[in-house]
């Protein structure tokens, strides 16, 4: 076989993405994080050998203790910055080895405090510093994605001790600072309150994997330093607002759109809620993105998810002259067109700095505060009797005790409006949702005996029978246009359906637990298994680098049943060269042998082609396996945060005799989503 056969119409394949523009191509994209300066051999060396010697230090001591998971990471957390500035040459000024060396230091000494029987938040105090609002310390926890130590910046109140009840706390998202990695991270957060530390509130700051706007890595990193918090301060759940500026002002709108039942107010300042406009794509894009890499704009767009905002209170900030005021701008327009919005009583705040540009004057500041200290008050007294809410994507799904569980098309926006008319009525509107489940296990909706009543897009049902004050889980599923109560939640847990943290794209996959696994026999032709190598490459280094994480490997032949059972499988080479892939090629919906690379009812010549896809692992059905990518954005995301967003979808079949462009792998011929049911859709279908 020769050229690839196409048996699909033209029409199908407009979804080519290998149209880049000359300027692109052309264009050399800066590294993320930027390279350091040099330093003398001497003192690096010097300083290596020290590093060596700590790591070294906390090892026997892990070894010594029982309880090593407990305080690991608080001293981990200094040394891995130490190690990642000398690996990647991450060293800006001078005083930057004067701070390396401040990082061992606070870590020996809180090593030193372990050997002695410290634990706790007398580990956390080693290093801090007590400021006018509160004591600023700085920790780590280990990222359930990846292994690896992330850090991150606390301030707590002066009466900590004596606080009869649970604190509110405020999570503060930092701008962007390219050369901002972790050892200046920890130090600025050992040594500064930070933008807002309104008195008797906890302030967390994430890092968020450094410098990609929260997105993806960051995104996890933040739900996960919101509950490694809880775990060492009581927090009051009801009162977790979510603040930020410019990057972080971003991070805040997206954040706050996808989980609004998760804050009791948004503060967002500045940053981009959208990527097109901000770009200045809307004549023409830099390259062709394909209907797919237009749907999944939805990910991280903020605008037409507006309705969400009903189910908080949110106030924005913008510099009178920012240029970033666009962001609150765009919002307000989105926000003058929702129903929810006016049917909620609610509607988008915003602070306006009078002369000021990017910044946050402190006229505003105080006025913020105050309007965030009187939201407080009172909430979460009464349970949620309504909830509105919009997403393309299961990624995103649930507010409080509504969350959808299906849909009819993936990447279109989907929504569905709940309300609690006359306890045991629940009205329901949905649109393009195929499932969805009420849970009023957390929010404790007090109920009667008897059975719960709802009407369903006007089909009035019987729910299942209501014990008082017990708990109330049911799931409905629409089947020929009729809504029907799933009895067996076992039996749907178990069907090939896309469902919330099973749906794709690609990149999804390494929002969560995963390994690469790299293959252990060459692949069948020469051209694929160099462009297996780049990708190796690109994936491992870009998860360093970009990530701020471990690249966790293991050779396809030592992967043990517990990895499979665990993490999401990220393998690389051909059906052939990967024996994981060769072990589960018959249950997978993309075919690959010496004759063709078979995508339902289209052929392409394996010597030049090769497949990258995203599927429900077949011998571990709660996890995916990914074939042959690591996260999908490449350089030219790194010129700004907007440029951060899924390039390619469920799967893409790559001619990999074109070279990397620095925003696809290789020549894109062929991309889509599959359908609900994880099958190719009908254009492609055998």
């Amino acid at each position: 076989m020769t050229c690839v056969r196409f048996l699909v119409s033209i029409k199908f394949t407009t979804v080519l993405a290998a149209l880049v523009s000359p300027q692109a191509r052309a264009e050399t994209f800066k590294p993320l994080p930027p390279p350091g300066i040099d330093l003398p051999a001497e003192k690096l060396d010097s300083l290596t050998k020290q590093t060596r010697a700590f790591r070294n230090s906390i090892d026997q001591v892990v070894r010594t203790t029982q309880d090593a998971n407990a305080w690991r990471a608080d001293v981990e957390v200094f040394v891995r910055a130490v190690e990642l500035a000398i690996e990647q040459g991450l060293f800006y000024k001078p005083k930057d080895l004067e701070a390396a060396y401040r990082s061992l230091d606070i870590g020996k000494k809180r090593l030193e405090a372990i050997v002695q029987g410290k634990r706790g938040l007398a580990i956390l105090l080693i290093g801090s510093n007590e400021q006018q609002s509160g004591r600023t310390l700085a920790g780590g926890f280990v990222s359930a994605i990846d292994g690896s130590v992330q850090p991150y910046g606390l301030v707590v109140p002066k009466n900590r001790e004596s606080a009869t009840k649970p604190f509110r706390m405020d999570v503060w998202l930092h701008g962007r600072g390219d050369s901002t990695t972790e050892i200046p991270f920890l130090i600025e957060r050992l040594d500064k309150l930070g933008q807002y530390a309104p008195e008797g509130v906890v302030v967390l700051h994430p890092f968020g994997r450094h410098c990609n706007a929260y997105k993806f890595a960051g995104e996890t990193d933040v739900y996960e330093s919101i509950a490694h918090v809880q775990s060492l301060f009581s927090i009051d759940s009801n009162r977790i607002s979510i603040r930020g500026f410019s990057m972080g002002g971003a991070g805040v709108w997206h954040l706050g759109a996808h989980n609004p039942g998760k804050w009791f107010a948004i503060n967002p300042g500045a940053g981009f809620v959208e990527t097109v406009k901000y770009q200045g794509w809307s004549e023409k894009f830099p390259y062709e993105p394909g209907d797919w890499g237009r749907r999944l704009l939805a990910w991280y767009d903020v605008p037409p998810l507006v309705d969400n905002f009903a189910n908080t209170r949110v106030v924005a900030y913008s510099g009178e002259i920012d240029k970033q005021r666009q962001s609150a701008e765009m919002m307000l327009e989105a926000s003058k067109s929702s129903l929810a919005l006016k049917e909620f009583g609610m509607e988008i705040k915003h602070v306006i700095g009078k002369g000021m540009g990017h910044k946050i004057d402190p006229a505003s500041a105080t006025e913020i505060d105050t309007m965030l200290a009187e939201w407080e008050t009172g909430v979460g007294t009464t349970p949620r009797t309504r909830v509105h809410f919009t997403t393309p994507t299961l990624r995103y799904h649930r507010v409080d005790w509504c969350s959808i569980q299906g849909l009819e098309e993936h990447w279109r926006l989907a929504s569905i409006d709940a309300s609690i008319d006359e306890a045991p009525i629940v009205r329901i509107r949905t649109k393009n949702v195929s499932s969805f489940e009420l849970d009023f296990t957390i929010s404790g909706w007090p109920m009667k005996s008897g059975y719960l009543e709802l009407v369903i897009d006007g089909q009035e049902v019987d729910g299942p029978a209501v014990t008082k004050n017990e708990p109330i889980v049911t799931r409905w599923r629409k089947s020929g246009g009729r809504w029907e109560e799933v009895l067996s939640e076992d039996m749907a847990s178990k069907e090939l359906r896309k469902r919330p943290g099973l749906q794709g794209p690609i990149d999804d996959a390494l929002t969560s637990s995963f390994l690469f696994v790299l293959p252990s026999r060459p692949c069948r032709h020469g051209v694929v298994q160099r462009f297996v190598d780049r990708e190796v490459e690109h994936a491992r280094v870009t998860w360093r680098r970009i990530m701020r994480g471990e690249d966790r490997f293991v050779l396809d032949k030592d992967l043990t049943a517990e990895q499979i059972a665990n993490c999401n499988l990220i393998c690389f080479g051909d059906f052939n060269s990967n024996r994981y892939l060769s072990s589960i090629a018959s249950a997978l919906p993309i075919k690959w042998n010496d004759e063709a690379l078979v995508v339902g009812n289209a052929e392409f010549d394996p010597t030049k082609h090769a497949a990258v896809f995203v599927y429900p692992n077949p011998l571990s059905p709660g996890r995916y396996v990914v074939v042959n990518s690591g996260i999908t954005f490449r350089q030219f995301s790194n010129a700004s945060n907007s440029r951060q967003i899924a390039m390619l979808p469920d799967w893409a079949v790559v001619d990999v005799t074109e070279p990397s462009d620095q925003i696809f792998p290789g020549k894109i011929v062929l991309a889509d989503f599959f359908d609900e049911t994880w099958a190719l859709k009908a254009a492609l279908a055998d």
